[in-house]
């Protein structure tokens, strides 16, 4: 089977669409970037992706939202004119890759043991505090305003039914974390998170370990930051490359 960007995709309201753009907004959440953004169908012309910025512009600054971010289409260059433009109208540009790990493949790179005090599991009644208490230590890394504005989200996301995150434990304390989105082909790994104290401990792999040990014939997904390290570790895990795509945000 086949794995696009479209598989780690969850549903949000959609704003407007046209054959060009579809724009998306999260009235709950609309300090994400994530969550409120204009996804192109197809590679836009200059002339066209300056009126989309004005027009996003205009319905962001309704909203008192302080960015605009626009996410290209999939394995598709952005034009040397759009580029030029953006770089001297203070765009930063992101590449997002995604990877994909068929069921059986997973090689573990567990350079430190997992401390045998340390247990992973699913998110449930007993352990949920922890699990929201390494979620909101992980948000304040961006800033404490930022971890207050995302709790109400965070706790939102468990009416999801396809949402099923796990946590690693030691002595009741959650140390890492994955949330899970649980689909009939796949299952796609995002917020990647183990707490400063507790890196370079094996814990992240013992929390993919699991995941593998759970996929239960899913393919494993996730995306990585082209800039980012650890996609060389993925890449030693035997996760294979399947597209990019390119993001770009501006502060307003």
């Amino acid at each position: 089977m086949t794995f696009s960007f479209k598989d780690i995709e969850h549903s949000k309201s959609i704003v407007k669409e046209t054959s060009l753009y579809t724009h998306h907004r999260n009235e709950k959440a609309l300090f994400m970037h994530i969550e409120n953004y204009i996804i192109f169908h197809r590679v836009p012309t200059f002339a066209e992706f300056v009126e989309t910025e004005a027009y996003l512009k205009s319905e962001h600054q309704k909203n008192g939202q302080d960015f605009i971010k626009f996410i290209w289409p999939e394995d598709c260059e952005i034009p040397q004119p759009i580029i030029s433009y953006l770089g001297s109208n203070d765009f930063s540009l992101d590449v997002l890759e995604l990877y994909a790990a068929p069921p059986g493949t997973f090689v573990p790179t567990r350079i430190y043991e997992t401390p045998s005090d340390v247990r992973v599991d699913w998110v449930n009644a007993e352990n949920r505090s922890a699990y929201l208490s390494l979620s909101a230590q992980a948000d304040k890394e961006v800033s404490e305003e930022f971890a207050k504005q995302k709790q109400p989200y965070t706790q939102a996301k468990f009416d999801n039914p396809a949402f099923r995150p796990i946590v690693a434990l030691c002595s009741y304390e959650a140390v890492g974390s994955i949330d899970l989105y649980l689909k009939e082909d796949s299952i796609e790994i995002d917020n990647f998170y183990v707490a400063i104290d507790s890196r370079c401990k094996g814990i992240g792999t013992a929390l993919q370990q699991f995941v593998m040990e759970h996929a239960d014939g899913k393919t494993v997904l996730l995306v990585a930051d082209a800039a980012d390290t650890a996609r060389e570790m993925y890449n030693r895990q035997n996760y294979t490359y399947i597209s990019f795509r390119y993001e770009l945000l501006k502060i307003l």
